[in-house]
């Protein structure tokens, strides 16, 4: 089954038709639900999934009211419990009218955009979760897991630049040696 999809090329807009895997049948139902049904339909559940959708925006209750189709006192409730988490935070510091911020920063922010690709994935059949898993290793964790320079006491022969063995140039890592 074919679906058509919107592409911005060159600031110009082209529909494009798009071969898409059906969902199976027995999946159909948790379309609808946040994190694909793996934690219900509730409100917390659905306004996470708002959050997790777009992290730059800034949230006001009613917003989300509309956008979950939950009521007030629920969305409220709901909010109290994601700013105790460390979630989000109120931005404005008014009371009577808060605005709520993503804390992008955070450890569960990250784990939950991860499985949000995760159910995309699954469902269908991507690779979004392992880009954003390459992503985030490359921005924050690279330099704390590679080491900058590898010394050792090798006591062969060194070589550098076009002379270095096959398996020196497959390592990825460039040798250089500095002679007495």
């Amino acid at each position: 089954m074919g679906a058509w999809a919107l592409l911005l090329h060159g600031g110009e807009v082209i529909m494009s038709e798009k071969n898409l895997p059906e969902l199976p049948e027995e999946l159909e139902e948790f379309l609808d639900k946040p994190y694909g049904g793996l934690f219900g339909n509730t409100v917390l559940a659905r306004v996470v999934e708002e959050l997790v959708a777009d992290p730059t925006m800034d949230y006001r209750p009613g917003y989300l009211e509309e956008m979950t189709g939950k009521k007030a006192p629920s969305i409220r409730e709901a909010l109290r419990v994601l700013v105790r988490l460390g979630l989000i935070e109120n931005v404005s510091g008014d009371v009577q009218h808060p605005v709520y911020r993503v804390v992008v920063g955070s450890k569960k922010f990250i784990a939950l955009s991860l499985l949000a690709y995760a159910v995309l994935d699954d469902r269908d059949g991507t690779d979004c979760m392992n880009t954003a898993i390459l992503d985030y290793y490359s921005r924050s964790l690279r330099a704390k897991a590679e080491p900058l320079a590898v010394a050792t006491n090798y006591a062969g022969e060194w070589t550098t630049g076009e002379d270095c063995s096959a398996r020196e140039a497959e390592s990825g890592y460039s040798i250089f040696s500095v002679g007495a």
